[in-house]
């Protein structure tokens, strides 16, 4: 699972909080320290990958996030 994040993004501690909760492993990529990627996810953070290279955009709750891991 990837996390694109940025630091002080009270959203994306929130989604972080909720993955460690479930424990479900993900690894954070700050698109702040990539401009195609802050270009790209912005105003849409956080947004998740799952292994299929799927996109989940906020908002989403606990369920829709375990059904997506699933996948």
């Amino acid at each position: 699972m990837i996390l694109y994040s940025r630091h002080d993004c009270p959203l994306c501690e929130d989604l972080e909080e909720m993955l460690n909760d479930l424990n479900i492993p993900y690894e954070f990529i700050d698109i702040d320290a990539d401009e195609v990627l802050r270009k790209k996810y912005h105003i849409l953070v956080p947004v998740l990958v799952n292994k299929s290279k799927a996109e989940l955009f906020w908002p989403y709750d606990k369920h829709q996030l375990i059904e997506f891991c699933r996948k």
